[in-house]
């Protein structure tokens, strides 16, 4: 074999290998998540420990002794309203470990220094007159944007903003259907779902729902036969809708012109909340 067969056979073997990993890195690309900002803050709170104190996902408390409750609060079942007042409080409690509208309750529950050892054995003959586990200020050792993701998961997790009428009789349904079940906190977090094409259940929020819902004629279709026309038409989505581990169950016939209408109303909010 001559020089120049060899040279053609390694330049055309290199431009195999190219392009195969061209294929590869178009097709990882093309299948990775695009995370909202609610997943985003899920793996925030995850990455900082929120977890061990407010429960897996935030939605199950610890016990905490000394505390009013006996128990570090989850940030769902409507505990937001007795420890939050707007979304600013919400970014304090990170920052600062309590909002400035309790800073002077939060000075004068927390003895330092001499005062603090002095009063050490009253205190534990009395009983604790603070909480056992405290909430830590991260300031320090979190920035700004995983503060706002943190802030998105929160909300989505504690139903945190008051929807307009329709939106909010959508939530009911959805809440009622087991929806939240696999699309997460409010539809907006989803979950793993292996085999799948992109590995788990998107959220009723971002490009990768956008990707799947294109109106809401499509909208409608997934929820009443659990797939929709587009998608059956395509082998290869077809391929990964029926190969995925947790498959999109069908609703005809358990909602009811109504719920869906309404239902269809609170999943469009979260659209325009999303731009």
């Amino acid at each position: 074999m001559g020089t120049r067969s060899k040279r053609a056979i390694v330049v055309g073997g290199i431009a195999i290998l190219l392009l195969v990993a061209g294929v590869l890195g178009t097709a990882h690309y093309v299948r990775r998540p695009r995370l909202t900002p609610a997943l985003r803050g899920y793996e925030v709170a995850d990455r900082h420990g929120c977890f061990a104190c407010h429960g897996p996902g935030g939605t199950g408390g610890v016990p905490n002794p000394g505390s009013d409750e006996e128990q570090t609060p989850a940030w769902d079942g409507g505990n937001a309203m007795m420890y939050v007042q707007n979304e600013q409080e919400i970014r304090e409690w990170i920052l600062d470990g309590h909002p400035k509208r309790l800073e002077e309750k939060h000075e004068h529950s927390h003895n330092t220094g001499a005062d603090r050892d002095h009063d050490s054995d009253a205190e534990a003959i009395r009983g604790r007159t603070s909480p056992l586990l405290e909430m830590p200020a991260y300031r320090d050792v979190i920035s700004a944007n995983d503060i706002e993701n943190l802030v998105a998961y929160y909300k989505a997790v504690a139903a945190f903003e008051t929807l307009p009428s329709k939106a909010g009789k959508g939530y009911a349904v959805a809440a009622r259907l087991g929806c939240f079940g696999c699309h997460g906190p409010g539809g907006r977090v989803g979950t793993k779902n292996p085999a799948s094409f992109k590995g788990y259940i998107p959220p009723w929020q971002g490009d990768d729902y956008a990707e799947l819902v294109k109106s809401d004629d499509e909208l409608r279709q997934w929820i009443l036969e659990g797939d929709i026309d587009r998608f059956e038409a395509n082998p290869l989505a077809r391929y990964f809708t029926g190969r995925q581990i947790i498959k999109m169950p069908a609703y005809k016939g358990l909602v009811s012109d109504e719920e869906l209408a309404v239902l269809v109303a609170y999943i469009n909010w979260l659209q325009m909340e999303d731009r």
